[in-house]
């Protein structure tokens, strides 16, 4: 998939449609869906991976609301620290 085809495919979705293909890729072998939806939602990872990917359930679109969205930044806010704080430890 090209670039532009992922951009026109996801460009309703708030999310997938700021990260680029080849960035999603990476983000996605780097972080655990089904890590962030039962840590910082209390949900599976089906739950969570069909929010990502706009998939439809009964012939609508599955779409983080907005409560989710902050509640999902805030969790790769706190993946980052943490992350961050382990890699200072290295040194």
């Amino acid at each position: 998939m090209t670039e532009q085809e992922f951009r026109d495919k996801h460009k309703d979705n708030p999310i997938l449609s700021k990260i680029t293909s080849m960035e999603r890729e990476d983000l996605l072998r780097v972080l655990n869906g089904a890590y962030i939806a039962e840590r910082f939602f209390g949900k599976s990872k089906s739950w969570f991976s069909q929010k990502l990917n706009n998939n439809l359930k009964n012939g609508k679109p599955c779409e983080f609301t907005d409560e989710e969205l902050e509640t999902l930044s805030n969790a790769l806010h706190t993946i980052a620290i943490e992350i961050q704080d382990l890699a200072d430890e290295l040194h």
